[in-house]
């Protein structure tokens, strides 16, 4: 089985495709030979003015997830750049402060704070709000935690809400 992203006439993902091994003759995907063949296929079937660049779903940041070799730098998605110099797909900014690593992963301009967001306005890591006023911020678990603790029974079968006007846990 193989992944094939299209491309627009400006390079960017416009759907992701898998393509069977039994689809073409020699039923191996591999780059070369095999993949201008699942791209002949797709062609034939979706329209011969169609675009398509091969993708690899275990390539993500250049490193192949199961210790093959990476194919295009990273798993295509809808949206992405295809960048044809370099061979490879990135994704969308998430913001236009952030800048394109070596591996073609954003990268905010500021190192990451575990468990705050991300602030554009402030180019900057933040805590994220508060679920609740009484709730106090841990820098050690990167989250905000009740001012008491909850119950130990607290599960699915034995829920509890939190109450801010008695700050304390009440059985749902």
């Amino acid at each position: 089985m193989a992944h094939f992203a299209e491309i627009d006439e400006s390079n960017i993902v416009v759907r992701v495709v898998v393509v069977a091994d039994e689809d073409i003759a020699d039923g191996r995907f591999a780059s070369g030979e095999s993949e201008e063949k699942g791209i002949s296929f797709l062609q034939d079937l979706l329209g011969a003015d169609t675009n398509w660049v091969q993708t690899s779903f275990n390539t993500h940041g250049n490193v192949h997830i199961l210790g093959g070799t990476p194919l295009r730098g990273n798993y295509a998605g809808i949206g992405y750049t295809y960048n044809s110099d370099a061979d490879l797909f990135y994704s969308p900014s998430p913001y236009p402060s952030w800048v394109l690593d070596e591996n073609y992963i954003w990268q905010a301009p500021v190192t990451y704070v575990e468990g705050y967001v991300w602030d554009e306005d402030t180019t900057s890591w933040v805590k994220p709000y508060s679920p609740y006023p009484s709730w106090v911020w841990s820098d050690e678990n990167g989250e905000w935690t009740p001012p008491t603790p909850a119950p130990e029974d607290l599960s699915e079968e034995n829920p509890y809400n939190w109450d801010e006007d008695t700050t304390s846990w009440v059985a749902a």
